[in-house]
């Protein structure tokens, strides 16, 4: 007779999901002697969409860089999967693989479409793969049936909404565990945003998903987390839902009211 299988409470599993996904505790940041980042505590689930909201010099993009290793002049923690990433195998570009960071406007290689996707692989198994991971990831931002028959033209002939997914096909080709991203859609058309939202929503399916946003509605429709930033620090957390139905911090209800807020 098998032994029983051990139960795991809703508690456990959470914290389980939380160990094996992003934690960051105490993260400061100064540039020039002026306080970027003060004393930041986050936890992110191992998959799932955060969005990163508030006014502009909040800390957030800066919070983005942190993570991903542009920024490496920060005191506190920040671990991935129980790892602190000052450590991570490989160093800055071996954590820069692992978390992919999409800025606002695409840059794209002034190459093919296919060179692009395929510019981060190294070991010779994945690029005997290529074409393969070309199709599957360019059909994981909605990008394949625009470009399959044009794969060797130039990609700075897309548009900007196709650059921006090409962008992200890119940093997922290199198969990372998460993904970042600072304001992907601000200047875009609503056709282009609505096809990355839908990427952005089924990426976090597998993956945690950190995005930066300017447009509430935008956040809304993520769902997810959500992280209100002002000053440096973080004002207020919570689930998407409640934090817009019922934001429990003053400075909270005056962003979402006025865009605006007063955090000191």
């Amino acid at each position: 007779m098998s032994a029983p299988s051990k139960l795991v409470s809703v508690d456990e599993a959470q914290l389980s999901r939380k160990k094996n996904g992003l934690q960051i505790e105490g993260l400061c940041l100064q540039l020039e002697g002026m306080p970027i980042l003060q004393d930041i505590g986050l936890a992110l689930t191992q998959m799932g969409v955060t969005t990163l909201i508030g006014p502009s010099g909040a800390g957030k993009s800066s919070l983005l860089q942190c993570l991903n290793g542009l920024q490496s002049h920060w005191q506190g923690e920040i671990r991935l999967k129980g790892n602190d990433i000052r450590h991570w195998p490989g160093g800055w570009d071996g954590l820069r693989r692992h978390i992919g960071l999409i800025g606002q406007k695409p840059c794209v290689f002034p190459c093919s479409i296919r060179a692009n996707v395929v510019f981060g692989l190294q070991s010779w198994r994945q690029r005997r793969r290529a074409d393969e991971l070309v199709e599957a990831t360019l059909k994981q931002v909605a990008l394949w049936d625009e470009v399959k028959e044009r794969l060797d033209a130039p990609a700075e002939s897309l548009s900007l909404g196709q650059q921006q997914r090409l962008c992200i096909a890119r940093a997922l080709v290199v198969k990372p565990g998460m993904l970042l991203l600072d304001e992907p859609t601000a200047s875009l058309d609503p056709r282009s945003k609505q096809l990355i939202e839908q990427s952005i929503k089924a990426l976090a399916e597998t993956m945690p998903v950190l995005c930066v946003t300017h447009d509430l509605d935008q956040a809304r429709r993520l769902g997810g987390q959500i992280v209100f930033m002002c000053e440096g620090r973080v004002i207020e957390q919570g689930e998407s839902e409640g934090f817009f139905a019922q934001p429990q911090r003053l400075e909270s209800r005056e962003f979402l009211r006025w865009s605006v807020c007063e955090c000191d």
